[in-house]
């Protein structure tokens, strides 16, 4: 698979405790980007657990 260059690579953050609902709102509002890759991590502490995303994607050229 060819990524191409860096300026037609996107990225798009998200963040908080549940974050589901918030992916898949962003992939239908965009659902003609191609996305290369979806990476996920969580970290918690005694108070609150935080799950982030970050979409990564093909812009439109």
């Amino acid at each position: 698979m060819d990524l191409g260059v860096a300026g037609s690579i996107g990225v798009k953050q998200i963040s908080g405790e549940i974050i589901d609902a918030k992916i898949n709102e962003w992939l239908v509002i965009n659902a003609d980007v191609e996305v290369i890759d979806i990476k996920f991590s969580a970290s918690a502490n005694e108070e609150e657990m935080v799950a982030d995303a970050l979409i990564i994607y093909r812009r439109e050229s």
